[in-house]
């Protein structure tokens, strides 16, 4: 089993792909640029919780159940994402099977809730049109799934060396 400093690669390596995977999810889920309506205009954007353009901000005041369902799942998934990371670190420092396995299925847990999160969001927007397009909050919150899947993995496999 390859280590470093007297502590599991994998376990190391999952502690950094989940911290790189709870950072992006948090930027993309907090900020306004979901959808843009230009992406060289700044200023102009909507997210998932209110909507901004030129300076002025304002939020939802009623919110679809699709919205609702989308805040759902990437609250879930943050959840689920800081709670993996959080395991990871435990398991690097107590060695159990049990930590190992829970930090694994909660980032793929987390990965799971932040892909409903997408496709839900990505199906049921009526905001996308031929002047709109996806923001790089959305795509930051895509690219958050990727960490979290090797962590999992990672994670499990860790199971395989410990007691």
């Amino acid at each position: 089993m390859p280590e470093i400093g007297g502590y599991s690669l994998f376990t190391l390596l999952a502690i950094c792909l989940a911290g790189v995977g709870c950072l992006f999810h948090v930027i993309g889920l907090s900020v306004v640029y979901w959808i843009v309506l230009d992406p060289f205009v700044s200023g102009v954007g909507t997210g998932l919780w209110q909507s901004c353009a030129y300076g002025s901000c304002q939020s939802y005041p009623s919110r679809p159940d699709y919205l609702k369902a989308t805040q759902a799942f990437v609250i879930i998934g943050l959840l689920a994402g800081v709670g993996g990371l959080v395991l990871s670190v435990i398991s690097l420092l107590k060695k159990q099977k049990i930590i190992c396995m829970m930090a694994g299925v909660a980032c793929f847990a987390a990965a799971g809730c932040i892909l409903i999160a997408i496709i839900v969001f990505g199906a049921e927007n009526t905001l996308i049109t031929e002047r709109t397009q996806y923001g790089w909050g959305f795509i930051l919150c895509i690219l958050s799934i990727f960490p979290f899947v090797p962590a999992g993995a990672l994670n499990l496999l860790e199971t395989k060396h410990t007691s």
